[in-house]
């Protein structure tokens, strides 16, 4: 049991035992709900004003925080990355081709951090030429490996991560790259773009939008 579900429970119960009216006709069903102003979380100040008033005979429903949520998320599983395979580049016929977007893969891990299996889709709909991008992110994931904190042991694990290809405004023949690792959920290749003869200037076109 959450340590702090005993406090959670006294206090409320306290907030609503210093309400108590003798003897009153009639029977009420009653439910005091979980905020701000009716928990006390492990100090209940008697000179608090009741947040219910109860009387004799009434039914009284108390909902309480979930203790047992609270302790699922503290015991949520911890996933890490203990080797990779840094991506260097912009995928050269990507960047050439001036293909970007998001590629979000779901993987499937081995209990020793093996990449068993990768699944992937487009992470957006502005996503251009996924099968390039794809194979790129996936060839790079399957070369990682993977732990878990928390994972039953011998078991494999699933993890979501999303590798983001982005090209700037900047137009040059010889590539300039930045990579940003949000590890292990999140990856971001920035290029400049590719010279292209009968493709439009970006910082033209935006001018001639005004």
């Amino acid at each position: 049991m959450n340590p702090n579900q005993p406090n959670i429970l006294c206090a409320v119960v306290m907030l609503v035992s210093t309400t108590v009216v003798q003897q009153t006709a009639g029977q009420e069903k009653l439910t005091l709900k979980p905020a701000p102003k009716t928990v006390a979380w492990g100090y209940y100040d008697a000179k608090a004003a009741p947040v219910l008033r109860v009387k004799s005979g009434d039914t009284v429903e108390i909902q309480t925080p979930s203790a047992l949520k609270s302790a699922q998320e503290a015991k949520r599983p911890i996933i890490y990355v203990k080797h990779l395979v840094p991506p260097l580049h912009y995928p050269p016929l990507g960047r050439q081709a001036r293909l970007q977007g998001t590629i979000l893969m779901k993987l499937k891990i081995a209990a020793d951090g093996a990449v068993l299996s990768i699944e992937s889709s487009p992470g957006d709909s502005g996503t251009v030429g996924f099968g390039l991008l794809r194979d790129d992110a996936e060839k790079l994931v399957k070369k990682w490996t993977f732990g878990c904190v928390g994972c039953p042991p011998d078991v494999p694990f699933g993890h979501a991560m999303k590798f983001r290809y982005t090209l700037d405004d900047d137009v040059s023949i010889q590539e300039s790259t930045t990579v940003v690792m949000n590890l292990p959920d999140e990856i971001t290749i920035t290029s400049d773009s590719f010279p292209c003869d009968h493709c439009p200037s970006p910082k033209a076109s935006k001018k001639g939008s005004h």
